[in-house]
């Protein structure tokens, strides 16, 4: 397909690098270091859809990406409210939210202890959990605004050395659970990535965003479908995701480097992950065994939340073990190396 020679050279440099994204995409020849590619001048769009914490943007729509886009996503964090958050504010957040947050769980078990105990609350012990839950919204705030403003921090860091992917199945499996910036549209709560079921005409894993605050009513979920959105992401290279797809599935199912795996996999149990928050007590969830583990790497696995709610019960929030993506993550995030690169 040639330019006309008639049109300015902005324009035969778009059409130029539109062609470029068309025969990349076709060709799954993603990813594609931003430095790799002209600058594109002149273009003015809103490219954030979410940030999440290890230098990861999701961007709206499948773009080519140049350094003027990375430019105009560190323009759109630094005009956000958690872009603007001074640095020492955000560790002072981080450092303490856990702590405060442990002692609202620990309190709310004493009181269910005391209920069990009892037979009852007291109205005093309901003024008390009533206390509890407006001082975990006000946390919850403080939590989600320190975990975007350190994510925008992460990413600002990494510009120089971040690439463009399109996102698929596996980069949202990679960030399942992590809370991230994208708001719900109901709410205004922060959301994350949630695994749904698999789809049998497909046979691929279906993703949802999910709200984090815990309204009277759920909020609505809302549909995530990689493979239709065409969606980008910026992120660090990453060899459990780049390159074709069958090529990474060939070698996490070698028995030596499923067996590695699952040996480093299985070293972490109990350990706590502090990017897999519950989002209703916001304690950092667990890597446990679950309680019918098959014994296999992708079947046996799952993050708990170790709090109680006030009537006694054990909390039910989630996030299995499903996908070798998801065990790279985990792995990437406590060792800083995944599993092809392990």
């Amino acid at each position: 397909m040639a330019l006309s020679t008639a049109l300015p050279k902005s324009k035969q440099r778009l059409g130029f690098l539109f062609i470029l994204y068309r025969q990349r995409a076709s060709e799954d020849l993603w990813p594609f270091n931003l430095h790799c590619i002209h600058n594109l001048k002149g273009l003015s769009m809103a490219w954030l859809d979410s940030l999440f914490a290890g230098a990861k943007a999701f961007l709206k729509g499948a773009v080519v990406v140049v350094r003027e886009t990375v430019k105009a996503v560190l323009e759109e964090i630094d005009n956000s409210s958690f872009g603007k958050a001074a640095t020492q504010l955000v560790r002072g957040v981080a450092e303490r939210h856990f702590n405060v947050a442990k002692d609202l769980a620990d309190e709310e078990q004493e009181l269910a202890e005391k209920r069990r105990r009892d037979g009852r609350f007291t109205e005093n012990d309901l003024d008390r959990l009533r206390e509890i839950e407006a001082e975990r919204d006000r946390l919850r705030r403080e939590l989600d605004e320190a975990k975007a403003a350190r994510s925008a921090q992460e990413l600002r860091e990494a510009q120089g050395d971040v690439i463009a992917a399109a996102v698929t199945g596996d980069e949202a499996a990679a960030s399942t659970g992590i809370l991230s910036t994208k708001e719900c549209p109901a709410c205004g709560g922060a959301m994350r990535i949630q695994l749904g079921g698999v789809n049998t005409k497909t046979d691929r894993q279906t993703f949802y965003w999910q709200c984090t605050s815990p309204n009277p009513l759920p909020c609505p979920t809302l549909k995530l479908d990689p493979e239709a959105e065409r969606t980008s992401v910026l992120r660090r290279p990453d060899a459990d995701l780049d390159g074709p797809r069958k090529q990474r599935e060939q070698i996490w199912t070698r028995p030596d480097v499923l067996n590695k795996a699952h040996g480093r996999l299985r070293a972490g149990l109990g350990d706590e992950d502090q990017e897999m928050v519950c989002p209703v007590h916001l304690l950092p969830m667990k890597l446990m065994p679950k309680p019918s583990a098959g014994g296999r790497l992708l079947d046996s696995y799952e993050y708990i939340c170790l709090g109680i709610t006030p009537d006694g019960r054990a909390c039910s929030h989630k996030v299995p073990v499903k996908s070798f993506p998801q065990v790279s993550a985990a792995l990437r995030r406590r060792e800083g190396r995944g599993i092809i690169d392990g």
